[in-house]
This record gives C-alpha cells, sequence and structure tokens, in this order.
C-alpha cells in the first residue's frame, strides 16, 4: 500500500508545523473559572431575590404598627401594640329634618289639611262640654283641628256601643250661609237650628246630618250614626258653641 503510505507521509509533514500557543490551556482554565463564577453570582443573586420576596409578609406580620397607620394598621395590628388607645366618639349627624316654610324660595304650601291635637286633657275637657245632651253609652274622644287654606276645622266624635256622634266647627271668614261650608248633601233640605237656617239631610247611604252658620265666619256641623238618626235634632239644639 505504497499510496497509503505516502498518503499518511505527506499529512504529517503538513501538521509537524502546526503547533498550540503554550497559554491555550491557562486560558481555557481562566475561561472556565469565569463561566462558574458568572454562573455562581446569578444563582446566589436569584435566591436572594426569591428569599427576599418570601420574607416580605412575614416582615409586614411581625412589624409593630401605630394605630390608626394607613388606616389599616389600627385595625389588623392593634392589638399587637402597647399602650392604651383612646377611642373618640364620632358625633352623630342630626337626622331632623326641616319641613319647607311656605313662602320660601322654590316651596309651594301643601294644599292637604294640617292636623293638629290639642292637649289630651283640655280636648276631651271641650268635648265633653259641647254637647248638652248625649245619648247614653257614648263617651267623649279627643278633638282634632286641621288648617287648609284659611280655613281651621275643629272635628269632636263621640262613640260607643250604640253609635256616635260627629260635630265640625269651620272657621273661615268667607262663612256667610250653610252652603259655604260645602258640606250638604244633594238632598239637603231646608231646615231651623237656634233660629239659624240650616240645612238637613240623611238617606240609607249618608249618615243623618244638619249644618247651619252659628255667626259670621264660624260653620256647624252635626252628624250622627243611623241608630240615632231620631236623635239629630235634640243633639244639634243641644250644642254649646262659642
Amino acid at each position: 500500500m505504497d499510496l497509503e503510505n505516502e498518503l499518511r507521509q505527506a499529512m504529517a509533514e503538513h501538521v509537524t508545523e502546526v503547533s498550540a500557543p503554550r497559554t491555550l490551556a491557562s486560558e481555557a482554565k481562566r475561561r472556565h473559572h469565569r463561566t462558574v463564577r458568572r454562573r455562581t453570582a446569578f444563582a446566589v443573586g436569584a435566591a436572594g431575590i426569591v428569599v427576599g420576596i418570601a420574607m416580605i409578609p412575614a416582615y409586614q406580620s411581625f412589624r409593630p404598627q401605630t394605630v390608626g397607620a394607613d388606616g389599616q394598621g389600627g385595625g389588623k395590628h392593634g392589638q399587637r401594640t402597647n399602650g392604651s388607645v383612646s377611642v373618640t366618639p364620632t358625633p352623630t349627624a342630626n337626622v331632623r329634618s326641616s319641613s319647607p316654610k311656605p313662602g320660601s324660595n322654590g316651596t309651594h304650601p301643601s294644599a292637604k289639611p294640617k292636623h293638629s291635637s290639642s292637649p289630651r286633657g283640655s280636648s276631651l275637657a271641650t268635648a265633653r262640654a259641647m254637647l248638652g245632651y248625649l245619648p247614653q253609652g257614648l263617651t267623649a274622644k279627643p278633638c282634632e283641628t286641621g288648617h287648609l287654606g284659611s280655613r281651621e276645622t275643629t272635628t269632636c266624635r263621640w262613640a260607643g256601643p250604640g253609635g256616635w256622634i260627629e260635630v265640625r266647627l269651620v272657621r273661615d271668614g268667607g262663612l256667610t250661609v250653610p252652603t259655604d261650608l260645602g258640606l250638604a248633601p244633594p238632598t239637603a233640605k231646608r231646615s231651623k237650628v237656634h233660629d239659624h237656617p240650616a240645612l238637613r239631610g240623611g238617606g240609607p247611604a249618608i249618615p243623618s246630618q244638619v249644618m247651619w252658620i252659628q255667626r259670621h265666619g264660624l260653620g256647624v256641623w252635626v252628624g250622627v250614626s243611623p241608630s240615632l238618626s231620631d236623635r239629630l235634632t235634640q243633639v244639634a239644639n243641644g250644642l254649646n258653641v262659642t
């Protein structure tokens, strides 16, 4: 195999003059050590970051905070702080609402009647003294006064097992005749009470009633239950109106 030997000899002669530098091994070691150090430093730094992040919640839970700090420390860690905590009560808002006064800007007086009750004692005394004739078994109830514009209406009632009686005193400067009261039923008939012209009405669907003008600006309405319809005239004539 002369050809094979010649090729080996030619190759050997070609690489005879090629040699590695003497610093190749030391340079390779330095690069290897540098790579190892970089990897180690990177791993240590990453581990430190992870540990630091993991320690943040624990640090927050063990770190003492003053009550009321950031609006949360007092609620979560207030029991770990030493010393007494003074609590200042928060003033409560006044919940009373003020109703608008008639005539104020942007408000209008209500058209609904406003009811006001007089003291119970004086109200009952007024009711007891009003009727000169009171059927047996009826007792007086407290009177109530309501206002609708310039008109004032005081309503008193007596009730019991035998029925009921109701008296309304209407005060209004425009009252001159019974029809001005606006309480007369369609089938009202002319009558008289205390020598004053009156209107009287009643029927199956409405209670027996009579109304008149006691004096200028004061009208009177008297109504009774169906069971006392035969006593209406006696009740109205015995009424004491001042």
